[in-house]
């Protein structure tokens, strides 16, 4: 019979004809892994493509997943989720955002699993690392995890969003990246299953603290405008690392008695060593 096949150019070939490209080549060279994850991240109701770009891309975003599951792993060194939790209400704020966010993309993925939308649950599995984790989370997160003491609620609070992160995720991507999230499962601390397998699908909470997300939302908003003005300063030789830096956020009366709700958390927010707010 003749099995789906493709030419370098992304258009569909029978296998009879030649010049194509066969699933186990793929294999071969970049992992089964990678196969899957192209066949979730494809939009299968119209003409499936494949191509190398096509393929490298996809490596690229297998890349992302997996570094993120490896920087939760590797920063809950010395954390048992039954000793070391931190219940929900005493956590830091911005370690509840992110759970609150978790749980968004928990309902977007499962309803994806469930009306045979893989492309939307990649989707929004990849939008959560390289943007809500990488980009804004483990960024901001990342000196707390390493100058606080080891047992302090700072620490633990981070500690606690990454195991619930690390946990959800697992099961989350298990159907399309099978080896991947099986060898991240048996590494979370605590863990009892043998297998993410044999767990399943995380429950979302049915109403996610809205206002939390939104005024995190407009922090990042106003962190992007900070990250432009350090990126020029560096660009013109002014600093080099941001933590050379010293913000002074001048802006609205409202904006203004907002920031200072958060001011505590601002320099490790903005990756500075100080900051001011003046209306």
């Amino acid at each position: 019979t003749h099995g789906w096949v493709v030419d370098g150019e992304g258009k569909k070939q029978s296998k009879s004809l030649g010049n194509v490209t066969a699933p186990h080549e793929i294999i071969d060279k970049s992992g089964a892994e990678i196969l899957r994850l192209w066949a979730a991240a494809v939009d299968y109701t119209e003409d499936v493509r494949c191509s190398d770009e096509i393929l490298s891309r996809v490596v690229d975003s297998y890349r992302k997943f997996r570094n993120t599951l490896r920087y939760a792993l590797g920063n809950m060194d010395g954390f048992d989720p039954k000793t070391d939790a931190v219940v929900e209400g005493e956590m830091l704020s911005i370690d509840r955002w992110a759970l609150a966010s978790l749980d968004e993309v928990t309902t977007k993925v499962v309803e994806g699993y469930k009306t045979y939308d893989f492309q939307e649950a990649y989707g929004v599995l990849y939008h959560f690392c390289t943007v809500t984790l990488s980009a804004r989370y483990f960024d901001i997160i990342k000196d707390r995890l390493y100058i606080y003491a080891p047992r302090s609620i700072e620490r633990r609070s981070a500690q606690t969003a990454l195991y619930r992160i690390t946990d959800t995720l697992c099961r989350l991507l298990a159907p399309i990246l099978v080896f991947t999230s099986d060898e991240a499962w048996e590494n979370i601390p605590g863990q009892t299953l043998s297998s993410v397998h044999i767990a399943e699908f995380p429950d979302a909470e049915s109403q996610p603290d809205g206002a939390l997300i939104s005024d995190w939302e407009r922090i990042f908003a106003i962190r992007d405008e900070v990250l432009k003005s350090l990126e020029e300063a560096r660009v013109a030789k002014k600093i080099g690392s941001s933590l050379d830096a010293k913000v002074i956020v001048t802006t609205d009366a409202g904006t203004t008695r907002f920031l200072l709700d958060y001011f505590s958390q601002l320099r490790y927010i903005f990756i500075v060593s100080q900051v001011e707010v003046r209306e």
